[in-house]
């Protein structure tokens, strides 16, 4: 039988169709990687302090270690930076160790990947509202230690306390670096601290404080200090005199404007600047606010309420504590 002219016709056309599906269907297993070869992927692995870069196509980060031959063990874990292996990925190999709990007389080892103490308690199921380790619990977790777990009880109690003495420093070129010397002796304050205790067979294991209300406020104390770091000025030997606001034209009027008295020192503002707040031990603290003829240099001219004190201070070497 001869196949018509219009019968050739469709046959062609639908071998072009179907052409034109195996091509679409082609194009879409390649878009979304379907029957293709995986392509190469970097992945970093970390196995304690040992670093492996490996270059796979496996889509299992299981058959990643056994490429690196990183070995599990029955205990260990591993976590990753992604769901699923692709480039750039990162495993990170968690090693079990052997940890001893002590409880009620009885001791039971287990194999952790915890890293601290308290992850450990939890793991094994003890309720931390009943149960806590004697250990700090934020302890990090070494092979073969020991954790002792005790039932608790807590209690809140308020204790009275001194405040540590708070020393402002000064930097002195003299001394040996890590040497303070006190200059001034400050005075402790007092607070009070909510502490909540955490007790154990009639014992306190462990305390925590809570709120803090200070009392009293103490005094800061004044040292010297052999290093720059943490201070807030510097030390400086210089000659001292002492003036009354009267002297010189009698109106004690500084040279920046303001009315000499007591906590006034003048000096040679190219070694001091003008503004600049001091200390100076057995006159108290003090601005350079004036400058005079004979002070230059090393100078330095201490204003006194009377004429008395003046005359009973003289001139002496005195050591000048000058803010930054």
């Amino acid at each position: 039988m001869k196949h018509s002219t219009f019968e050739k016709a469709a046959k062609a056309a639908l071998c072009s169709l179907l052409l034109l599906s195996m091509a679409a269907q082609t194009d879409l297993t390649m878009a979304f990687g379907f029957g293709t070869a995986d392509e190469d992927k970097v992945v970093t692995v970390y196995d304690g302090k040992t670093k492996k870069v490996v270059t796979t196509r496996s889509n299992s980060f299981k058959k990643v270690l056994s490429e690196s031959e990183v070995t599990l063990n029955a205990y260990d874990k591993f976590w990753t930076s992604s769901s699923d292996v692709k480039n750039g990925a990162v495993v990170v190999v968690e090693r079990a160790v052997p940890v001893t709990i002590v409880s009620d007389g009885r001791a039971k080892t287990l194999y952790t990947t915890q890293q601290t103490v308290q992850g450990v308690v939890n793991e094994a199921g003890f309720d931390w509202k009943k149960m806590m380790p004697i250990e700090d619990g934020m302890m990090k977790v070494t092979q073969g230690m020991q954790i002792h777990v005790v039932p608790y009880t807590s209690r809140v109690v308020n204790r009275t306390e001194s405040i540590p003495v708070h020393y402002q420093k000064w930097y002195d070129a003299s001394l040996q670096p890590g040497q303070l010397e006190v200059v001034q002796e400050g005075t402790p304050g007092r607070r009070e601290v909510e502490m909540e205790e955490y007790v154990s067979d009639g014992k306190v294991i462990k305390a925590e404080a809570g709120d803090v209300k200070v009392i009293a406020h103490g005094t800061p104390g004044i040292a010297k200090s052999g290093d720059v770091e943490g201070t807030q000025g510097y030390v400086r030997s210089m000659n001292a005199s002492a003036y009354h606001p009267t002297d010189g034209d009698g109106f004690g009027i500084t040279a920046t404007g303001t009315r000499a008295g007591h906590g006034t020192v003048a000096v040679d503002p190219r070694v001091i600047p003008l503004g600049s707040t001091v200390y100076i031990p057995n006159y108290g603290e003090a601005v350079a606010a004036d400058t005079g003829g004979a002070i230059i240099g090393d100078r330095i001219d201490l204003c006194m309420e009377t004429f008395e004190e003046c005359y009973n201070f003289g001139r002496q070497n005195v050591e000048v504590f000058v803010n930054y």
